[in-house]
């Protein structure tokens, strides 16, 4: 006979709902602690003050900061509102988290890399 699809565990919903928050909750302090020895580096001071050594790393590796941070964000808001009902629900919830961690390392590495 026709039986209604299970309601997976709340328990499992919660599983990759607490990394997707704590992602969020980490992501503008991980980004300000990445800036913080490129901040401090001679290079960037020299490019900051007197145009010198501004090269074009600076951008393309600013570009993949910015949208890696901005893609991490977006996918840790997704991976949070995603309808936990839904069949569907766990293994995308799991990709996004997934996808949200690994941006958020990226934007890490990138900005660490410009210094």
């Amino acid at each position: 006979m026709n039986e209604a699809p299970a309601i997976p565990a709340r328990t499992s919903d919660r599983q990759w709902r607490r990394p997707a928050y704590l992602g969020l909750v980490t992501l503008l302090p991980t980004a300000i602690l990445a800036w913080l020895p490129l901040l401090m580096s001679e290079r960037f001071g020299r490019c900051l003050t007197y145009g010198e050594g501004c090269g074009a790393s600076y951008n393309t590796l600013g570009s993949v900061a910015g949208y890696a941070f901005w893609g991490s964000a977006a996918a840790g808001v997704a991976a949070l509102i995603v309808y936990p009902t839904a069949g569907w629900a766990r293994p995308v919830r799991k990709s996004l988290v997934l996808t949200q961690l690994a941006l958020q390392l990226v934007t890490a590495t990138a900005i660490l890399a410009m210094a």
